[in-house]
């Protein structure tokens, strides 16, 4: 396809001089050949200021599971912009909200709000915390809970479990986490005490590779978790609406006791919630726990959120099998491509998301990810680029409710080309 982005690169080098590192978040900073700056987006497409136009599967990092501008969401938003930015206070979309979240999540008998991910991973493990009476909390090897300090501990690529995932973050933070491999029920029974408030995991294991749990591990860690008296926690903010309606926990049939929504929960807005067990969630109802925040269940996001959520409800039968459809023809895409050009690619996919990896090969354990070759995919990642097909360069792709059947057949055409690329640079090499 051979594309300029002339205008990206310029753009780059002059934020740079007032951006510290030329992205405002580190996740873009991996863009090969360049972070691309986007102009507009509709449907499935995204157009960059060069005017590229391209078929996306990275949708914003994965909110977008409706698309780009959807028309249900932009309704409401506007609707809400002609009444009031915020109030300061309390207003009718936030009871209709959280009625469409208990009535959606399975586990949801209460909610509170926050507004990303990691504040309501951080609100959860507080309000697990004042529940038990308990410190100690363990997570998993390779799974993402936020950037804040005490959980930004063994993420994906560190051989070290309790090794911090940047500079400057406090040594003590993570004092009363412990991480534990994943999928080892005993492993599991080795950590768990009688000081463990709760434990909290992605359900399916997006962020590392799109691992899936063992047969009768999460039923294990249930059983487990609520006979020491301590609380499961799922963060669905990647799978809840994406994987099902009611998320994860819906599709393998495994209840948690408190659940972490954000992402898709929003259309595109920023919004995320902690949702479950009314006798928990009475932490907050109580005012024991104080649950602040100045942009909690702001009008504007909430608006978008309903509109998101009563979109996914209403249409249900419907979306959710399109969404496998369209998940499951890009994946076949990709190993085609592939197995023709002699390409090592492995892609794990589960519902609407999955994860690609050049490895020799499979991917199915935080064991095997470490030995994949996270350059090589983000030179492919570049090739599908100058293609025409955006993707997530460190292996995240996810498909949307609006990826019709030609962008699939533009993204097939271009993946084969990209892959035949990447197979002669390999070559050549």
């Amino acid at each position: 396809m051979g594309l300029s982005l002339t205008r990206s690169h310029a753009q780059h080098e002059r934020a740079r001089q007032s951006l510290a590192g030329g992205v405002a978040t580190a996740f873009r900073a991996a863009q090969e050949p360049v972070p691309v700056s986007f102009a507009r987006s509709a449907g499935a497409r995204i157009t960059d200021i060069d005017g590229n136009e391209y078929v996306d599967f990275a949708l914003g990092f994965g909110p977008l599971l409706l698309g780009h501008s959807p028309q249900p969401v932009l309704a409401a938003v506007r609707a809400q912009l002609g009444l009031g930015l915020g109030y300061g206070a309390s207003h009718p979309l936030e009871p209709a909200l959280a009625e469409a979240v208990c009535r959606t999540v399975p586990s949801a008998e209460l909610c509170v709000f926050s507004s990303t991910g990691s504040e309501a991973v951080h609100a959860a493990l507080r309000i697990a915390r004042a529940a038990t009476g308990r410190p100690r909390v363990i997570k998993f090897q390779g799974h993402y809970h936020g950037w804040f300090d005490p959980m930004h501990v063994g993420l994906s690529g560190s051989t070290e479990p309790t090794a911090p995932g940047t500079a400057g973050q406090d040594p003590a933070a993570s004092a009363a986490v412990t991480v534990c491999a994943w999928n080892d029920l005993s492993a599991f029974a080795d950590v768990l005490g009688s000081d463990v408030a709760a434990v909290i995991m992605e359900p399916v294991a997006v962020n590392g590779g799109c691992l899936m749990p063992a047969p009768g591990y999460l039923e294990g860690v249930r059983e487990m978790t609520a006979r020491a008296g301590a609380l499961l926690i799922f963060d669905e903010v990647i799978t809840g609406y994406r994987l099902a309606l009611g998320g994860a926990q819906e599709r393998l049939g495994v209840l948690p006791d408190l659940t972490v929504l954000g992402k898709a929960l929003g259309g595109g807005f920023p919004i995320s919630a902690v949702c479950g067990r009314a006798d928990v969630l009475a932490e907050v109802a109580s005012g024991r726990v104080a649950h602040v925040g100045t942009f909690n269940a702001n009008p504007v996001c909430a608006a978008a959120a309903l509109a998101a959520v009563t979109e996914l409800e209403r249409h249900a039968a419907e979306l959710y099998p399109r969404l496998e459809q369209s998940a499951q023809r890009l994946v076949g895409a990709l190993r085609t491509a592939a197995a023709d050009a002699g390409i090592s690619l492995v892609v794990n996919q589960c519902g609407a998301a999955a994860h690609a990896f050049v490895s020799n090969g499979p991917v199915d354990t935080y064991a095997d990810t470490l030995r994949a070759d996270q350059a090589a995919y983000r030179r492919l990642a570049g090739l599908l680029l100058q293609e025409g097909v955006h993707v997530i360069p460190r292996g995240l792709l996810y498909v949307s409710t609006v990826h019709e059947d030609a962008d699939m057949t533009l993204a097939e055409g271009a993946i084969s080309r990209a892959v035949a690329r990447a197979s002669a640079k390999t070559a050549a090499a």
